[in-house]
């Protein structure tokens, strides 16, 4: 279940959250990439399974890692915001902003 607070931060942050959906290929939900998001904004290292990947393909693994590894695809997602799945990205944070929450992480 969406928390009402949740709910509010996918409306605030709908576009970013569906950038970092689409760079993913679908591995964020939406609730996943909140949490990326609230992260980021406190400069706090997140540790989900794709930054691990990314992490341990380049040998890194310190909290400042994560945290620079976060930094760096938020800040790309949103350059890639532009590619069709945006569209269906948006979508799906839209559907869960209705209350349809994704339990699985990608939408194929």
């Amino acid at each position: 279940m969406i928390r009402d607070k949740d709910r509010a931060l996918l409306k605030r942050y709908r576009h970013i959250i569906a950038a970092l959906i689409s760079y993913s290929i679908g591995y964020f939900t939406p609730l996943a990439a909140l949490r990326a998001i609230q992260d980021y904004k406190n400069n706090q290292p997140n540790f989900c399974e794709f930054y691990l990947d990314i992490a341990w393909k380049r040998g890194t693994n310190s909290d400042n890692d994560f945290i620079a590894i976060n930094r760096n695809i938020l800040r790309a997602s949103i350059k890639y915001r532009h590619c069709l799945d945006f569209k269906l990205a948006l979508n799906v944070v839209d559907q869960n902003i209705l209350g349809h929450e994704s339990l699985g992480a990608s939408w194929f």
